[in-house]
């Protein structure tokens, strides 16, 4: 980015990352942790011992010794639940609760953009019917107008 904005091309980019930044890419990242989290091996969030400098000597009893305790998981699954869940006051993409648009252009283009999220959001659902394990983070409805941590 430059460190000064000339055109409209320019600020329309920069708003463009911010929102994708804030939502879709947050949705990305965060929707899905306590699922990938929950399994504590898969990220742990300490290491007990040093990483082996040895592979063939590696045993079960030092893959234990290494990942963290029953305290510090449950911490871990506590953190990973709280951060990845849906949040109280969430507001979903494209849902505002107050009327800070009120002409008829905003609006129109708020109903386009709406639309398209319905689409997208039918789309996912479609590719996701019949699997076993869905992918549905990303679902508009699922991910926030803005963070809310």
């Amino acid at each position: 980015m430059p460190n000064k904005l000339s055109s409209k091309e320019e600020l329309s980019t920069l708003l463009a990352v911010a929102i994708f930044t804030s939502t879709a890419q947050h949705a990305a990242t965060n929707n899905g942790q306590f699922d990938w989290c929950a399994w504590v091996p898969n990220t742990p969030c300490t290491m007990r011992l040093p990483p082996p400098s040895d592979k063939d000597t590696v045993t079960m009893e030092m893959i234990m010794a290494t990942l963290p305790d029953v305290g510090q998981s449950c911490i871990q699954m506590a953190i990973t639940w709280h951060l990845g869940r849906a949040q109280p006051d969430a507001i979903p993409l494209g849902q505002y609760t107050e009327a800070h648009f009120t002409e008829l252009a905003p609006l129109q283009l708020i109903e386009k953009f709406r639309m398209k999220l319905k689409e997208i959001e039918d789309h996912i659902l479609e590719q996701n019917a019949g699997l076993d394990l869905q992918y549905l983070f990303l679902l508009p409805s699922r991910i926030e107008n803005s963070i809310t941590i």
